[in-house]
């Protein structure tokens, strides 16, 4: 019985180190730059309901809700674009090319 709570208590230490890393709460001190496969630096910071992406030209930001449902999308113009949501506070997934972050809209 001893064995099997250790390795009860291994596993949840295990998967709680595996996907912390997965969840970044970003708040408008906090960046987070990302390289992406083609090798460009795709940076994203969050602040209220702005959301800062930078690296990503002629890209398209894409919000999903944790759920997978698409929330919003919007078109990246420009090398540095702040774009203002209307979401409303919660944890959503941006992806911006094949680089896809979990953040927290606050």
């Amino acid at each position: 019985m001893k064995r099997i709570n250790t390795l009860i208590i291994a596993l949840g230490m295990a998967m709680s180190f595996s996907v912390a890393p997965a969840y970044a709460a970003l708040t408008e001190t906090e960046f987070m730059s990302v390289a992406a496969p083609d090798g460009q630096e795709v940076s994203i910071v969050v602040s209220g309901n702005s959301i800062r992406v930078a690296g990503a030209a002629k890209q398209t930001l894409v919000v999903y809700y944790v759920t997978g449902t698409k929330a919003a999308s919007y078109a990246i113009e420009t090398e540095d674009q702040t774009i203002t949501t209307n979401l409303q506070k919660g944890v959503y997934l941006l992806k911006v090319g094949k680089v896809v972050r979990k953040v927290s809209i606050s």
